[in-house]
């Protein structure tokens, strides 16, 4: 057999394919954005409406987002917003949550630093009862003592299993405490425990009445309807709720100007028997929120140091085997500062110390080589195929919208983003990375196994 020959026609097929697949998936892309169409529309009263028509189904998904989170929880009070989002299902008067079952909806509601989120899933025709249900809730909250305290158990229950009970958990709620001013959102979403403990019912009272108002509200609402209908129920049930002057919130997550110095926090607890972790917190030195070309870029090119064959997982697993698992993280929009963290896990102490030297190295290594094209472009069509998953789903389609605009970015930007995308190029992402990894470490967070004694 000629060899030569035989390679050169493997080549060729290999290329057709590959071209082939680039054709589908260019395709795949073009059919799933042209399967859906985007309106907005503002009240006289300031509550924002998008919606985003797509009938694949007679189903709507109608979320609510308020701009307000765990970040406007006053002082000494941590976890009045994610209790509030919990009190929310059980506290008004008409009992909107058994009518929806009844109905066969879905619901369910979530709280972040920067947002409370209340959804649901309902049939076409019942999407009135929705719009009656949020609106009560936007307007009132009345709280029953047995209700409340039976909550708060639940709540405790949660920090316990989350946190208290959990070392990577309880890691990250102590590097956010110590690495932000404790004034601007550096505690965890469910709050410390000492500090639910002594939450009563006027507290969330008071975050509701301060909070909960149409001009602080987004509506996102995806699937089957007819946008003239979605107009009148917005008109009827929410342009009748006066609006509030809410003050401007606090950012989160701000850098005290003070620190200059790396921050080394080490956690060790009686629950860890054995796990040795360590993280390294970079800041970065732009605004996710005022560039979301650059946000794109770096999330892309950390989305590329996680790929499976690059160097960093090579080298951490195959090559030195001292750590269980190796991981970037980059947190943008949540904080008024975004971070990039590099976190490894090891089965002992001296393996997680093993893996730290090795992370010298391997920053010099990252910050000489950097990503290649073909690893850039491997993720960017994961990217862009994760996108198209998302819009061909009415529930991720609309939290794809809702995240991304009270996170700050404008409708318009949001519409960019696949182009966006397709237009990264390597120097963008190494560039960025160079920008962060060149700069040592804001702070340095490490678990230790139970019995460590440093000296």
């Amino acid at each position: 057999m000629n060899y030569s020959r035989s390679s050169r026609l493997s080549s060729r097929f290999s290329l057709n394919i590959r071209r082939l697949a680039a054709v589908v998936f260019a395709l795949f892309i073009f059919d799933v954005q042209a399967k859906y169409n985007v309106v907005r529309f503002t009240l006289k009263n300031g509550l924002q409406v998008i919606c985003i028509e797509k009938k694949s189904a007679p189903i709507i998904f109608f979320s609510i987002w308020y701009y307000c989170g765990s970040k406007n929880d006053a002082i000494s009070k941590s976890g009045v917003a994610h209790y509030l989002e919990h009190m929310a299902f059980s506290s008004n008067k008409m009992e909107f949550s058994e009518l929806l079952e009844d109905i066969g909806a879905l619901k369910n509601a979530f709280t972040s630093i920067n947002t409370i989120c209340f959804h649901e899933v309902v049939s076409k025709k019942n999407i009135e009862i929705v719009f009656i249900y949020e609106a009560i809730r936007m307007i009132s909250l009345n709280i029953g003592n047995d209700i409340f305290q039976s909550e708060k158990g639940a709540i405790l229950e949660e920090r316990s299993m989350c946190v208290d009970n959990n070392p990577g958990g309880a890691m990250q709620e102590s590097t956010l405490a110590n690495i932000f001013n404790r004034d601007t959102g550096g505690i965890g979403v469910i709050g410390w425990k000492h500090e639910i403990e002594t939450i009563i019912p006027k507290d969330l009272q008071e975050f509701h009445d301060k909070w909960f108002a149409p001009n602080n509200a987004l509506i996102v609402i995806s699937g089957d309807f007819e946008l003239d209908h979605i107009k009148k129920l917005a008109e009827k049930y929410f342009e009748k709720i006066p609006s509030k002057r809410t003050e401007k919130p606090k950012e989160a997550g701000v850098f005290p100007e003070t620190a200059v110095c790396l921050k080394e926090i080490e956690y060790g607890s009686p629950k860890n028997r054995s796990l040795a972790a360590v993280e390294y917190v970079y800041r970065v030195p732009f605004s996710s929120r005022e560039n979301l070309r650059k946000s794109i870029a770096l999330d892309v090119a950390i989305m590329a140091l996680n790929q499976p064959a690059f160097f960093v997982k090579k080298i951490l697993k195959d090559v030195i085997n001292c750590a269980t698992h190796a991981a970037f993280g980059y947190i943008d929009r949540v904080f008024a500062q975004d971070i990039v963290a590099f976190e490894i896990s090891a089965s002992s102490i001296d393996a997680a110390h093993d893996s730290e030297n090795m992370w010298r190295y391997l920053r010099k290594r990252l910050l000489h080589i950097g990503i290649s094209q073909s690893e850039l472009d491997a993720v960017k069509r994961q990217y862009l195929v994760s996108l198209a998953y998302k819009k061909d789903d009415i529930v991720k389609m609309s939290n794809h919208f809702g995240l991304l605009l009270t996170g700050g970015y404008s409708l318009e930007e949001i519409q960019e983003i696949d182009d966006m995308v397709q237009s990264i190029t390597t120097k963008e992402c190494n560039d960025l990375l160079r920008d962060v990894f060149t700069q040592e470490p804001h702070a340095i967070s490490r678990i230790v196994p139970k019995g460590y004694d440093r000296e």
